[in-house]
């Protein structure tokens, strides 16, 4: 025999057999489409999932929207005047955005009878009125520093409203009243009073229950 063709000389290690290369193949191909196989299960698993949520989400927009601060306080403030709901009433959730170092008092509104005026008189405590309308969202927000003459006042109305109240102005002549639009027919004033100390509770509750919400004469 040759050196030439003595098989231990021959550089690298020696081929598989042809079987054994055809079976390693395979496996390895196996293995692939297997998981391949799971990633389109979990894929499909997911993609079910996200639909399953969505459609609860949806299937719950009615209750969720009924649990908002204006639709579980549209019972207060329908005789002209925010009441307190810090402590809340009894059976009435408490305030979201709760402060212990505020008083809060709140006036409902329905603009389906026509445009709410909104009168509030400001004192020796920071006062801030906030518009939520019905459903979620804050519509305006305002301060005693807007007063004029110690006087802070706008009138609530919807975009059909104020077309109809445009309309109505004499021409040339400018409006004074501020007014503010509502994107929903519903919803609720907030009037609420900074505490400089604890003492300062009464005259709070008093200035935030003065606030006046009621039709526009």
């Amino acid at each position: 025999m040759s050196t030439i063709d003595d098989p231990r000389l021959l550089d690298g290690p020696p081929l598989p057999p042809g079987p054994a290369r055809a079976t390693a193949t395979t496996g390895w191909l196996g293995r692939l489409g297997r998981g391949l196989r799971r990633l389109t299960l979990l894929t499909l698993m997911g993609l079910v999932l996200a639909g399953i949520v969505h459609i609860l989400a949806v299937l719950l927009i009615p209750a969720l929207a009924e649990r908002d601060a204006a639709s579980a306080y549209a019972s207060l403030g329908n005789g002209g005047h925010a009441e307190l709901v810090t402590p809340a009433p009894t059976g009435l959730p408490v305030m979201a955005e709760a402060d212990p170092s505020s008083v809060s008092a709140v006036c409902s509104y329905d603009l389906g009878t026509g445009p709410v005026r909104v009168i509030a008189h400001i004192g020796s405590l920071p006062l801030g009125l906030t518009l939520h309308r019905r459903g979620g969202g804050v519509v305006y927000a305002i301060t005693d520093r807007a007063a004029i003459r110690g006087v802070l006042e706008f009138v609530v109305m919807t975009q059909e409203q104020l077309d109809e109240r445009l309309a109505q102005d004499e021409e040339g002549e400018t409006s004074r009243e501020l007014r503010v639009v509502s994107s929903s027919p519903q919803g609720l004033i907030v009037a609420r009073v900074m505490l400089r100390r604890q003492a300062d509770r009464s005259e709070a509750e008093a200035l935030a229950t003065s606030v006046a919400c009621g039709p526009v004469d």
